[in-house]
């Protein structure tokens, strides 16, 4: 019996592995996903399939392995300090019953990470193998997209592939030579975070030595860059760059680590800077391109709303909800998104209380990574917190958060390393 129910438990995490990059999800439409009359996703709950396996995998620990919550009975005082502080969060949101969702959220995020902090049924090998050919089929995907300027459609319905073409609003396209081609997005709601995905998945396979090399191994390596570098994604690019920067100079034990410490607090206070420095350089450089201005207006609006709410925030997941009450620089109250910098979206949802609890997990993980020297965690995290900067979908989408969940987790499983 008790193989029976190992061997159920080792196909779940499995199967929640392979299928991570999917956004295949049923959404529901209550009047708080709406802003201005216009459904916002990341507003609307949904029931996505990788909750499903997270679910499935929370009762059968719950019911079959009472030893599994057994570390979190001596940390009893934090976890009830983190719910009041959640509740409170909650009573004085702008939007209640999105935050209640959002919180509910991060509670499944929290779960994933102490499951693969707690999990012995996959070693660190596996792990690294099943995100290897799940990435090799997503990748797929998003070479055929860009080819064919188009989704592929069909049965990639039910791995989370939406519909649309070059022609549709608002769609990511590129231009070489003078000709537009769609961005490869996969299962993505955005080829950015596709190549955020990607690229911390890549330097996790690399830098763990546990991929055989072989003919087959580099060839699933190169459609997986083909896939990463079609998604034209500069952060990534720029995230990629800096992450093997590190590693020329990892052999430095010493300086290595005052690097990763200090790199991590530097890029806290350049995004605390952001809402400062935001009018000052739009003043001075107001032709900077359309991408960047949005990006620093959304900073500028989230210094706004830190104003107003710094000690608690205006309510987890409601920064979209409160964009028409702050005018930006360039006004644009069109512009349904989060601000494009994490530490600014957690600390203008949540308030410095907030940034604190998120800086110290953070933190936690960067050093448990230095002492354990884990050099192929240490840097995908690093890569995670640098695009970071100019973009929100780590904390956003169910996919990039769900990964960053697993890669905390593994930092402290021991028994993984």
């Amino acid at each position: 019996m008790i193989r029976n129910f190992k061997t159920l438990e080792k196909y779940l995490v499995v199967s929640f592995l392979f299928l991570l990059p999917t956004q295949l999800a049923l959404h529901f439409w209550p009047n708080w996903a709406f802003v201005f009359g216009l459904r916002v996703d990341i507003l609307a709950p949904a029931i996505y399939l990788t909750d499903v396996f997270i679910v499935a995998l929370l009762i059968f620990k719950v019911f079959k392995d009472k030893e599994f919550f057994k570390p979190m009975t001596s940390r009893k005082t934090y976890l009830g300090l983190f719910v009041v502080f959640a509740v409170i969060n909650c009573v004085f949101s702008s939007s209640p019953p999105v935050s209640v969702y959002r919180w509910f959220k991060v509670a499944e995020y929290s779960f994933a990470a102490y499951y693969f902090f707690r999990q012995d049924i996959l070693k660190l090998s596996s792990v690294i193998k099943i995100l290897f050919w799940s990435s090799i089929t997503f990748s797929l995907i998003g070479i055929f997209q860009f080819l064919k300027g188009a989704t592929i459609g069909g049965p990639l319905y039910y791995l989370g592939e939406r519909t649309f073409n070059m022609g549709t609003p608002g769609i990511a396209l590129v231009s070489l030579n003078g000709v537009e081609h769609l961005r490869a997005y996969s299962t993505f709601s955005h080829p950015n975070s596709l190549a955020g995905f990607l690229g911390a998945v890549v330097l996790f396979i690399l830098l763990s030595g546990k991929l055989r090399r072989s003919f087959f191994n580099f060839f699933g390596l190169l459609i997986i860059l083909v896939s990463f570098l079609l998604s034209f994604s500069i952060s990534a690019y720029l995230g990629i760059f800096l992450a093997f920067s590190f590693y020329l100079f990892s052999k430095n034990k010493g300086f290595f680590r005052r690097a990763v410490i200090t790199s991590f607090f530097l890029l806290v206070l350049g995004s605390l800077l952001l809402p400062l420095l935001s009018p000052w350089f739009l003043e001075r450089f107001p032709f900077v391109g359309q991408n960047i201005g949005e990006r620093l207006d959304l900073a500028y609006l989230a210094g706004k709303m830190i104003s107003q709410r710094f000690l608690i925030g205006v309510g987890l997941g409601t920064f979209i909800v409160n964009l028409p009450l702050f005018k930006g620089i360039f006004s644009y109250s069109w512009l349904l998104q989060p601000v494009h910098n994490i530490f600014l979206l957690v600390l203008s949802e949540t308030g410095i209380v907030g940034l604190l609890i998120f800086c110290f997990a953070v933190y936690k993980t960067l050093v448990t990574q230095l002492k354990s020297k884990t050099l192929y965690l240490i840097l995908p995290v690093l890569f995670i917190l640098f695009t970071g900067l100019f973009d929100h979908y780590t904390l956003t989408l169910q996919q990039n958060m769900l990964l960053f969940s697993i890669f905390m987790g593994i930092s402290f499983n021991v028994k993984m390393a």
